[in-house]
């Protein structure tokens, strides 16, 4: 199996400790992961002031976003499909790292490789779901984890209220409240059910052909 991360699942797991977790539901481990070599960068990793106000809003989870980008394996240039290429950049919600990263599953997906793309950017597939662009739908089609499919399968694995001591202790170390994903401060809490969490998860599933079952 191989892992393509985005950046915004990245920072969503570090600030929860949920990383051990995802891998699990992921059925893989860092040696099978990849994000993008212009991780570090995008991510602020060599400023953590900087990393803190513009990416996690969390102190604590600093070095477990760096130690998580530090052992995937990095992507370089992906191979070009020009026809995908320009049928994904029309699409204003698909940006560069969402660009690159479904590249590279273009070039997986033509040599029939194992591959799932994980990403907490709803927008993107929500874009690609709607659009014309029928290579993208057949190329993620049932190869995705959202952070939210995760999270589903991590209750199913590991039960609710370890999830939801994991999320609390997330929200509640997450200084900066505007960096800290909303469905998760929805789903989890406050005495919130199991059944509410998942419903409220599933809720805000997009593109539920692309997720793996």
């Amino acid at each position: 199996m191989i892992v393509l991360a985005d950046n915004d699942v990245l920072v969503a797991l570090a600030q929860c400790d949920l990383v051990d977790e995802a891998l699990t539901v992921l059925e893989c481990s860092f040696a099978d992961c990849y994000v993008l070599d212009e991780a570090p960068f995008s991510l602020y990793l060599n400023n953590p002031v900087k990393c803190l106000d513009k990416r996690l809003g969390n102190p604590a989870a600093f070095n477990r976003l760096c130690h998580m980008v530090e052992s995937c394996q990095k992507l370089g240039a992906a191979e070009e499909n020009i026809d995908l290429l320009e049928q994904l950049m029309l699409l204003d919600e698909v940006h560069d790292g969402e660009l690159q990263l479904t590249l590279h599953a273009e070039n997986l997906h033509s040599q029939n490789a194992n591959f799932t793309l994980t990403t907490g950017d709803k927008n993107f597939l929500s874009a690609i779901y709607k659009s014309d662009c029928q290579l993208a739908k057949a190329i993620l089609y049932q190869r995705v984890e959202c952070l939210e499919s995760q999270l589903v399968k991590a209750i199913g694995i590991y039960g609710h209220s370890h999830i939801t001591s994991k999320v609390g202790y997330g929200k509640e170390t997450t200084i900066n409240s505007k960096k800290f994903d909303t469905v998760l401060n929805m789903a989890f809490g406050n005495g919130r059910s199991e059944q509410h969490a998942l419903e409220c998860l599933k809720n805000y599933m997009p593109a539920r052909d692309f997720l793996r079952p």
